[in-house]
Formats: C-alpha cells, structure tokens, sequence
C-alpha cells in the first residue's frame, strides 16, 4: 500500500463514520481526548515502573506510590523514595516540558505562519542559556540579589535570560515593521548575538564545562517536587490561555488583511501570542535545560493527523507531546545503563528524520 493509501485509511479511523464535517470534527476531539489520555496514562506508569537502577511491575509501583502518600512523604522505604520522590516528579517534569513546548510550537507556527519555526524561534533559549551558563560556570548571582546555594538560581537566570532576549526582539521586530518575516529575522539575529557570549563563556568555563553542555542538552536528572510543580504551574496556566485563543488563531492563518476585517487586532493578538508563548517556554527552559525539536515536529504531526483547527491541534500537542517527551526521557536514562544521555540529543534523534520527511517529503504543502 503506498503512502497515499496508508494516510487516507488512517484519516477514516481518526474521523470515524461521521457523515457531515461538524460530526467528523467532534470525533476527532474524541479520539484526541480518548486515546491521548491513554497513551498518556501508560507512558506515565512506565515512568514510574522503569529506571537504571530498578525496574518495578505496574501493581508493585503504583502499591509504593500509593503508600508513599498514604504516609505523607514520611519514614518511606527505599521503593517508596524512588518511586514518590524521584520517579514521580521526573515523570510530572517531563509530561509538562513536553505539552509546554508543543503548545508554545503550535503558537508561534500559527502567529508566525510559518511551518519551520519552533518555541525559540524569538531567541529565547540562546537568551536562557547564556543568563544560566553564567550562573553555572561563573556563579552570577544578580549581584548579590540571590544567594549562590539556591536551587532557583538556574531557574531565575534562565528565566530572566530567556525574557530579556524575547523582548529585545519584539523591540527589534517592531522598529522593523511588526510583520512575520520581521519577528522570523529579529529573533534569529537575537539568538546569534547571545548564542556568541554563549560561546565566550564556554571557552573559559574550565572545568564546569561538563555542567554547560548538560544543561544546553537538556535532562531531567535533577528535577525534584519544588521544580515539577515550578514547571507545572505556569505550563497550565498559559497552556489554558492559549485553548481560549483557538479560534483567533484559526483567523490568524487566513492572513493578516482577513483576520483584521473580521475584527481582530492583528499585531495585539500576535505580540500576546508570542509573550505567552515564549514565557512558557522559558518555564520549561528553566530547569531541564534546552530541548529542541520537540515544538517543531509535534505540532506538524498533529496538523497531519488532525488538520489545521486549533481547537484539535492544541489538545493533540499536548497528547502527543507530553508522550514524546517522557518517551525520550525514559530512552535517555536506560539506553546505556550507569550512563544518562542528554533528553535533548535523544528528543533530537527522534525529530530529525521526522522533520526531514516533513521537509522533503511534504514540504510541497507550505508553498513558501
């Protein structure tokens, strides 16, 4: 069966026996909501059960879990630690990490209209990592503003680093008219400036030099309950925000002479886009480090799956990323036992024969 075939049977399962477009739509959702949450559930259990250092059966680990709580966190045994405290948070990181960077990628693809960006496209990530390799490699602490023992300074600088360059190029891209092609370019000149002292910093990090290429890759080593809840708060509030804009950005991708006759404010709705989005990510950045690819392919799958509607584009991403993400993060930690390999290298390997077949493959569909 060619390629062809093979898409149009899966269109028909995914659209049901649906004879009008509006019910072919609600079983979309359905299938979204029905089997995202399943997969979900099952990928976060393997989290719990599997690990370098023990793997557990699904009962034993849900058993330790629930007696984990059933204690309050307290006088736990050495399973219940590893499950409650370590295995527990990491999962919750990373399911959040993931549906932050899909939501954020679907965002910018939308206000951006263009296939090929992804949620550091406005310079955030180059931004987060310079602020975070100055705290890891030189200990800045905002002169003096935070105490160099806190487990937030990463996080902060990151945050702080990751904004700063995401409002240098909204100032960048409004001098230069405020248009998709300008917000395109004033991020990537943006990035390449901080990208630079990134690169200064590395030569002279000596022997830290380990902890910036960790971090710049991306893991999940170090994620304890305080930073999974840092993470997850801000990716559901914003998450929420955006699923209230779904159907301004349908509008959006009509064009901006269109989206403005059926009374959008264009550039307010694109710069509100863009802010949320890039906080999201910079939440996400902050204590995982940089993972790439995710915020690109997702959103493009889903779109293949589901079409160009908000409404199922988003909650797929989020289906689908938060999948993708904890895949990734249980390949890095059990490819080579005793060794865990950068989340982002593994979440890279996945994406790029996606996004080449995307490229080559269909790349006729974006017609520039």
């Amino acid at each position: 069966m060619d390629d062809k075939g093979i898409r149009a049977k899966i269109r028909r399962f995914i659209d049901g026996p649906g004879e009008t477009h509006i019910q072919r739509k609600k079983h979309r959702m359905k299938f979204i909501l029905g089997f995202g949450t399943l997969f979900t559930l099952i990928v976060f259990i393997a989290m719990l059960c599997i690990g370098p250092t023990k793997t557990m059966g699904p009962i034993e680990a849900l058993s330790n879990l629930f007696s984990a709580i059933g204690k309050d966190g307290s006088e736990m045994t050495p399973e219940e630690v590893m499950v409650f405290s370590s295995r527990l948070p990491r999962a919750i990181a990373a399911l959040a990490v993931g549906v932050g960077l899909s939501i954020a990628g679907a965002g910018y693809q939308a206000v951006i209209r263009n296939p090929l960006v992804d949620p550091y496209i406005m310079g955030v990530s180059s931004g987060a990592g310079t602020f975070a390799i100055a705290v890891i490699a030189f200990n800045f602490t905002f002169f003096g503003l935070l105490s160099p023992n806190s487990i937030y300074l990463v996080a902060v600088a990151a945050i702080v680093g990751g904004l700063l360059a995401f409002l240098l190029t909204m100032a960048l891209a409004n001098r230069a008219g405020g248009t998709t092609n300008a917000y395109v370019l004033s991020g990537v000149v943006i990035g390449l400036v901080f990208g630079a002292f990134q690169t200064m910093m590395i030569v002279f990090s000596g022997n830290k030099v380990s902890d910036v290429l960790l971090w710049l890759f991306g893991s999940f080593a170090n994620i304890t309950w305080e930073k999974a809840i840092f993470i997850l708060i801000p990716v559901i509030i914003v998450s929420l925000l955006l699923f209230r804009y779904a159907k301004e950005l349908n509008l959006v991708l009509l064009g901006e002479n269109q989206a403005s006759q059926m009374g959008l404010n264009v550039k307010k709705f694109n710069a509100l886009m863009l802010t949320l989005a890039s906080i999201m990510t910079a939440f996400c950045v902050a204590f995982c480090g940089i993972i790439g690819f995710v915020g690109l392919v997702v959103p493009h799958l889903c779109r293949m799956l589901f079409g160009g509607d908000h409404r199922l584009v988003l909650p797929g991403s989020i289906a689908l990323g938060g999948v993708l993400m904890m895949v990734a993060d249980l390949a890095a930690r059990m490819i080579i036992p005793g060794n865990e390999l950068p989340v982002g290298a593994i979440t890279t390997l996945i994406g790029v024969p996606v996004f080449a077949y995307l490229l080559f493959v269909r790349g006729k569909m974006y017609n520039g």
